[in-house]
């Protein structure tokens, strides 16, 4: 079975950026929680970038991968790993997305540095 990689908003800035994670990102299945699409969207408003530009950012965002929604299962299961984790609402909810023994999430966020499945590289 193949993995899939669940992209966070660090690495998708970072791969806009300096194309880093982009053998993952290009080659691999990729799936984008709608709150990083959320946080991206802020994170590319504070820095001043084009409307245009901003647009062009998430489209290819969705188009690359599926666009995981956030139902109440996941909302639920989002309150417990917060907890055994130690992760804010928002990190505790990209990571619940990790489902299964092949499922990556791929960041450089030190939140999620040595934790089980995550694809960890700091630029």
């Amino acid at each position: 079975m193949n993995s899939r990689y669940i992209i966070d908003t660090y690495a998708w800035i970072a791969y806009f950026n300096k194309k880093k994670f982009q053998k993952i990102i290009e080659n691999e299945i990729v799936e984008t929680p709608t709150i990083v699409v959320a946080e991206l969207a802020r994170t590319l408003f504070r820095k001043k970038i084009d409307q245009k530009q901003i647009d062009q950012l998430l489209n290819f965002v969705s188009k690359r991968g599926l666009i995981l929604p956030l139902d109440i299962e996941l909302a639920k299961k989002t309150g417990q790993i917060c907890e055994k984790e130690h992760l804010s609402l928002v990190d505790g909810i990209i990571y619940s997305y990790i489902d299964s023994n092949n499922c990556y999430l791929v960041t450089g966020d030190e939140h999620f540095k040595n934790k089980k499945n995550v694809y960890f590289e700091k630029e």
